[in-house]
């Protein structure tokens, strides 16, 4: 029996296969990290939002719609830190759009204010046209001169003269306090140094129901102290009423 050859190595046995190492699983409840794309879809949409906002920016009211809706996205597409460079450019894009069409729709409305105020004028100054021509089976008839001469115009009323005019409001002041007759009123303006001119005018141009006056004053004489009826009367017409307007009075407060 030959031994074996110290020279000759021995065999050793071939290595296993090599098996692939498994990826890592994500923990339990875990979500995958965010791929670029989904991290930037805020910038993205502000990007293309402001596009279409500066594009429309000329549109009355569309403009300012989507250029604030840009602006918005833009804002928060750079507090997710997203993708800067999209986000300002669709925010900045949005701002111009928002003042242009701001600008716009403002001298849209002012326009539209003017035409109308024109219109309003011209149906107020312009004179109808058809209601100044004749008709056509209508003869126009054309006024002969008159022969009488023309009657002298009548005088304008004068003005009411400051005098006048105060010695009315004093006497609506008195009224407003007691009543009065109608001459026992004068009497009163003229005790204020007023002329007997101004104050009549100032009295009668009250025009003062003195009926009622005198109603008024004899209820203030019984609401004082008791009276008759014929003493009433006659204290009335020592006041300044007449007859007819103190038996007016008197039966009015039920004597």
């Amino acid at each position: 029996m030959s031994m074996p050859d110290a020279t000759q190595q021995p065999l050793t046995p071939p290595p296993p296969d090599a098996t692939p190492t498994p990826a890592p699983t994500p923990p339990p409840g875990g979500t995958p990290p965010p791929s670029a794309t989904q991290s930037s879809a805020l910038a993205i949409t502000a990007l293309v939002v402001g596009i279409v906002a500066f594009l429309s920016g000329l549109a009355p009211f569309w403009g300012i719609i989507a250029g604030a809706a840009a602006v918005v996205l833009g804002v928060l597409a750079l507090k997710k830190q997203q993708s800067k460079g999209m986000a300002l450019t669709g925010l900045i894009l949005g701002a111009v759009a928002v003042l242009t069409s701001l600008l716009t729709t403002i001298t849209l409305v002012a326009g539209v204010g003017a035409i109308n105020a024109a219109r309003d004028l011209d149906r107020h100054v312009t004179p109808s046209v058809a209601a100044e021509e004749p008709a056509d089976d209508e003869t126009i008839e054309v006024a002969e001169p008159s022969e009488e001469p023309a009657e002298p115009a009548a005088p304008a009323a004068p003005a009411e003269t400051a005098g006048q005019s105060n010695a009315a409001r004093a006497a609506e002041n008195y009224l407003r306090v007691m009543p009065f007759s109608r001459t026992g009123l004068i009497g009163q303006l003229e005790f204020e140094g007023y002329s007997t001119e101004d104050a009549t005018y100032g009295v009668d141009k009250l025009g003062a129901d003195w009926n009622e006056q005198a109603a008024k004053k004899a209820q203030s004489y019984l609401d004082v102290m008791p009276f008759s009826r014929s003493s009433l009367i006659d204290q009335l017409v020592f006041d300044g009423f007449t007859q007819a307007e103190a038996e007016y009075g008197v039966t009015a407060v039920g004597l």
